[in-house]
């Protein structure tokens, strides 16, 4: 495999730079529709019961758009193995029976390449090796991915959310602050208040003394004008008939 490919994290993280990642539709293989109608006889029992379970079990996996893609990705070098992949596929729409399709698959394969099935079990152990490696390139680049797309934007929640927690505190000082003003200015208002109420009272008391003053005042200078105006008549009595007598 060429190491320069960048493999399919780089671009399927950039392509699912802005989205939700969601997986296409699964679909099934044209294996699964394929039906065993004979085996080789030279098979024992075992050996095709046990092939049938390990067939029908990984025939029952539905293929995805990404599963067909990292497989083309895999067969991409030529061995035996693809070809005999190649002519295996070339076959599938003959009515043949699994095994039947195999082995003229492989005969060809011998025939033109000279292919041995020892060759076709070695270069399946290389395609696995290429998916060995695709799975670490696949591992790194989707960390990569993580570390600029996830990693960055929880760095930013966290900034933010110390951002959310000063203010928090900002709005919680201004509050306090504004509380002992308010309560400051509400205590200066009730000293106006008292001292506005006690100078009402004293200005009421001193009027009330002013005008019990005024109308003492007033009956003393009526008393004395009495007296006087009295005393008057009194002397103009008594003594004007004294001058006269005199």
């Amino acid at each position: 495999m060429n190491d320069t490919k960048t493999g399919l994290a780089t671009r399927l993280f950039h392509s699912a730079k802005d989205l939700v990642w969601q997986d296409d539709a699964p679909v099934r293989s044209n294996r699964q529709s394929a039906m065993v109608n004979a085996e080789a006889a030279t098979e024992s029992p075992a050996m095709l019961t046990a092939t049938r379970a390990v067939t029908q079990h990984v025939d029952e996996i539905p293929e995805t758009g990404m599963s067909k893609e990292l497989f083309a990705l895999v067969m991409e070098r030529p061995t035996a193995y693809s070809a005999l992949a190649e002519a295996i596929a070339a076959l599938a729409e003959l009515p043949l029976d699994e095994a039947t399709r195999y082995r003229s698959a492989f005969a060809v394969l011998r025939k033109t390449q000279q292919r041995t099935v020892e060759q076709v079990m070695q270069a399946i152990t290389t395609h696995m090796d290429v998916l060995v490696a695709e799975q670490s390139r696949f591992s790194s680049q989707s960390h990569a991915a993580e570390e600029a797309e996830i990693h960055a934007r929880l760095q930013e929640v966290k900034a933010l959310g110390s951002a959310i927690t000063q203010g928090r505190q900002q709005i919680e000082q201004l509050r306090n602050e504004t509380e002992q003003r308010i309560s400051k200015v509400q205590e200066d208002l009730e000293r106006k208040q008292l001292r506005a109420a006690e100078l009402e009272r004293e200005a009421d008391m001193r009027k009330k003394a002013i005008e019990k003053t005024v109308q003492d005042f007033t009956l003393a200078a009526n008393t004395v004008k009495a007296r006087l105006e009295a005393d008057q008549l009194r002397i103009s009595q008594h003594l004007a008939t004294s001058a006269t007598n005199a």
